[in-house]
């Protein structure tokens, strides 16, 4: 009797261990964070002057991100936001243009956003054919769980 009371004992524990540390990582994955989008300073895309915010909302397989910029593009261009994989793929998704207000909202799901290193601006040509990124204009560094 000791020993299956013993044995229940024991699988609870593990049992409420198991669970407080899915409860931790929880946390840890669907931690907001605000970071500030800076220039680009030394051999980053980011460390200058602040230009903006960008929030990031992870939630597993679903990402939320809103970004601000303080000053607006040049006349004729449009500012552009990616989440690059620096250092792995060097692959950059465009999240979409900047509206007239300085605002990037994008919402959407990923089979792995947790790749992703930075947060990039770019200014682009307005309606730009171009795919590609033109040249950053300000970033921010992502930090855990991104760069995983």
């Amino acid at each position: 009797m000791k020993s299956s009371a013993t044995n229940t004992l024991t699988i609870m524990l593990i049992g409420i261990f198991l669970i407080g540390g899915a409860i931790f990582v929880g946390r840890f994955v669907y931690a907001q964070e605000t970071l500030d989008i800076k220039t680009p300073g030394g051999n980053e895309p980011f460390g200058g002057e602040k230009k903006g915010t960008v929030t990031i909302v992870p939630k597993e397989h679903s990402v939320n991100i809103v970004a601000n910029m303080t000053t607006p593009p040049a006349n004729g261009k449009v500012f552009e936001g990616w989440l690059a994989d620096v250092g792995g793929s060097g692959y950059k998704l465009s999240l979409g243009e900047f509206s007239k207000n300085g605002t990037l909202d994008y919402k959407g799901t990923m089979v792995n956003p947790y790749t992703y290193t930075q947060f990039l601006v770019t200014q682009e040509p307005f309606e730009d054919p171009d795919p590609n990124a033109a040249s950053v204009v300000a970033g921010a560094k992502l930090v855990s769980p991104f760069g995983q």
